[in-house]
């Protein structure tokens, strides 16, 4: 069965659903661009810049469509449009703080960003990949543009007593067209699991409502090339016999 018999099927009968959510993230799927695709032809592994568009549903929710083949994006589109092709999971890593539908106005499937963060979960530990070099030379980091001195006070106060903590930087990162997230980078030792997660519900009570954190380990290329654009905001202090 293809990608669109898979969906069909995994909408009327459960039992299919998990082999349709399987052989999505494995599949490419279609994207609408707010412009042209441009390659970027300086870096040696080809890279590419694309705008996605976003669109609301009834209620007024703003969504990113994608769709099983460029048949289906023709009949949402129904005029000529610019468009992408690119891995389902690769996307979903793109556009994971906000909700997208697949084949959206046929039949089709709605992925809150929760629901898309869970998949991205599972792939990880399902060790399939979920974002490859060239979309990670499509990422950018900039100083935020906002006052972040809430989170910076509350995660220095946490980081403090952590051991195995050095540095920690506080930077935005911009994904295509979506909205700007606010990356954490944090140069440490031992599991990033066992300080993300404890770190992450820490700042769950003092983070606003349009706010969404990321974490990243230093050790990380793309967490090098983050902490690059800001000055750490924490610094271990010195132990004594490090003086």
């Amino acid at each position: 069965m293809n990608l669109d018999e898979l969906l069909k099927a995994a909408i009327t009968d459960p039992s299919k659903r998990a082999q349709f959510l399987q052989t999505l993230i494995r599949s490419d799927v279609y994207v609408i661009c707010k412009k042209p695709v441009t390659q970027e032809r300086s870096r040696a592994e080809g890279g590419v810049k694309l705008e996605l568009i976003t669109t609301q549903n009834p209620n007024g929710e703003m969504f990113i469509p994608f769709f099983t083949s460029f048949r289906a994006l023709q009949q949402f589109a129904k005029r000529y449009v610019d468009c992408y092709k690119i891995n389902c999971l690769r996307l979903f890593d793109l556009i994971q703080s906000v909700s997208a539908v697949l084949n959206p106005n046929s039949y089709g499937k709605e992925f809150s960003s929760q629901e898309i963060k869970s998949i991205l979960l599972i792939a990880q530990n399902l060790k399939i990949k979920a974002i490859s070099y060239n979309e990670a030379e499509i990422i950018s980091y900039r100083k935020p543009e906002h006052s972040v001195s809430h989170i910076t006070r509350a995660a220095t106060k946490f980081l403090s007593k952590q051991p195995n903590v050095d540095k920690a930087y506080i930077v935005e990162m911009i994904k295509g067209c979506e909205r700007p997230q606010i990356l954490i980078v944090i140069d440490m030792l031992g599991s990033t699991r066992k300080l993300f997660v404890p770190l992450s519900k820490y700042l769950s009570k003092i983070v606003k409502n349009n706010e969404h954190l990321c974490f990243i380990s230093y050790e990380q290329d793309m967490g090098k090339k983050a902490a690059k654009v800001e000055e750490p905001f924490y610094v271990r202090k010195k132990r004594y016999f490090e003086k």
